[in-house]
């Protein structure tokens, strides 16, 4: 019920914003800071950061400012991240995964099955252990404003998917991330990382016989046209950290700095929340598409992943994070 009255709140919020001007004029403001992102223009996430724009421009008065580039304007996402830590550019949000190449301490929300339910992810992302990560990325130069939520992650095939054990041998497309292929070659697949732009011809032509996604995108770019096969896991909750150079963080007033951080603060907790509720929503579309949906046993898969733990949460501060995480009620 929560949930509902929160998502039901913000989608106004969501429609007025959508309507609305990107940025003010650079001219308006003394500091302009650019933020570029891959999802396109009035998706959850561009809608979090002009909530974020929005409010340090109220917070400080008009001194300071967003400019906001959706949809891969300035690059892809390593490439915007690149640009932060060089100072080409300000602020990016982009999928943990390609981030963990330069931060690797943020690995640990690749982790498979690392959080027990997306209100879980939601508490924990809401709690101390965000703190705690911030310090540890801090020491390489990045600053961590927030962290979106991109879905609960469920596996699509081209033919039906019953349990762990249909898994064995299948081609599945994974992000470009040796987590995600460790954890799906654990799972007995074997894991192909292709370009997303790749993927729905990839699935077409038999160059992968699946890939994992959320409902989201599932249905949005119409993979079920070519792998009608929808089979509920949620091995992963992906995130979404924003981020900035500390440097160029460090570099700011301190009521900017202070806007910053309350905004991009705000942005997460409201993307999180609407982001669940536009994904669940589109469930709803692909059993009206006539999808054919299945819930797999989770239990074999929970104890495969166990490897990629053992493989990859190695230091004190990583078995450190884990143990906050999982004791978040």
């Amino acid at each position: 019920m929560r949930r509902h009255l929160i998502a039901t709140t913000f989608t106004a919020l969501a429609l007025a914003l959508a309507g609305a001007t990107a940025v003010s004029p650079a001219s308006a403001a003394d500091i302009v800071l650019k933020a570029g992102h891959s999802q396109n223009a009035d998706e959850p996430m561009d809608l979090g950061l002009r909530m974020m724009s929005e409010h340090l421009e109220k917070a400080t008065g008009g001194k300071a400012t967003i400019e906001i580039f959706p949809n891969m304007q300035l690059g892809g996402e390593v490439e915007m991240i690149k640009q932060v830590l060089t100072g080409s550019l300000d602020i990016t949000s982009p999928s943990n995964a390609p981030l963990t190449n330069f931060v690797p301490e943020l690995k640990i929300f690749d982790m498979p099955f690392l959080f027990r339910s997306e209100q879980h992810m939601i508490n924990v992302l809401r709690g101390p252990v965000l703190g705690e990560i911030n310090n540890i990325v801090a020491k390489r130069g990045i600053r961590l404003l927030g962290v979106y939520n991109v879905g609960v992650r469920h596996i699509m095939t081209k033919e039906p998917l019953e349990s762990f054990a249909d898994l064995a041998g299948r081609k599945i497309r994974t992000m470009q991330s040796k987590y995600h292929m460790a954890a799906f070659n654990a799972f007995g697949a074997n894991a192909t990382p292709i370009s997303y732009a790749e993927l729905y011809s990839s699935l077409q032509t038999g160059v992968v016989d699946g890939a994992e996604a959320a409902n989201t995108n599932y249905f949005e770019k119409k993979f079920y046209e070519v792998a009608p096969h929808w089979s509920q896991l949620g091995w992963t909750i992906l995130t979404a950290p924003i981020i900035m150079s500390e440097k160029k963080f460090a570099s700011l007033p301190e009521d900017v700095q202070n806007a910053l951080l309350e905004g991009g603060h705000k942005a997460a907790v409201w993307e999180q929340d609407h982001y669940a509720s536009v994904d669940q929503g589109r469930l709803e579309d692909l059993k009206k598409a006539g999808v054919t949906i299945r819930r797999l046993d989770t239990g074999p898969f929970h104890e495969a992943a166990q490897k990629v733990y053992a493989e990859f949460l190695t230091t004190e501060d990583e078995k450190n994070i884990l143990k906050m995480i999982q004791d978040t009620e």
